[in-house]
């Protein structure tokens, strides 16, 4: 079985518990669509976002589910798969902006 990174993150909050829930699966890349939609099922959050490798032009890429479906884009899980990213590695710290591949 693949190990890979979770986070819960509470976005637009400065303690825990006070923001908006976000589950992350940092290595999500090998992770078919009904597998990332059961994981997000089973987290139970508004929205679990899971970070792949990012297609041409963009630092990270994507892919945002709620307990029942996949989303295009959303709010604060688009601004918590930044910070994500960034915490991760996945992108260096200091950048001045970000690009990220959805499927928006």
């Amino acid at each position: 079985m693949t190990q890979r990174r979770f986070l819960q993150l509470d976005v637009f909050a400065d303690r825990p518990g006070a923001g908006n829930p976000l589950a992350v699966v940092v290595d999500a890349e090998g992770l078919d669509s009904p597998s990332m939609q059961a994981f997000a099922h089973w987290t139970n959050l508004s929205e679990t976002i899971f970070l792949l490798p990012p297609g041409d032009g963009a630092d990270y890429r994507v892919r945002i589910f709620t307990p029942r479906q996949e989303l295009p884009f959303a709010g604060h899980p688009s601004v918590g798969a930044a910070w994500a990213a960034i915490d991760a590695g996945l992108v260096p710290a200091g950048r001045a902006s970000l690009v990220q591949d959805c499927a928006a």
